[in-house]
């Protein structure tokens, strides 16, 4: 079984793989999306500026 620290740590790891090979511009910005377990939020992003 999958305990919630290992979760924790192969999404962590995942974050970082996806990270790396994806980075949004001005032109095509990066969506984040966070999904609870009553809301969906997301995000855009410019990583060149860093700001949302």
């Amino acid at each position: 079984m999958i305990t919630k620290r290992d979760s924790n740590k192969q999404r962590l790891i995942r974050h970082k793989r996806v990270r790396g090979k994806i980075n949004g511009t001005t032109e095509c910005p990066r969506l984040s999306v966070f999904r609870s377990a009553r809301h969906i939020y997301a995000q855009i992003i410019d990583d060149v500026k860093g700001v949302t």
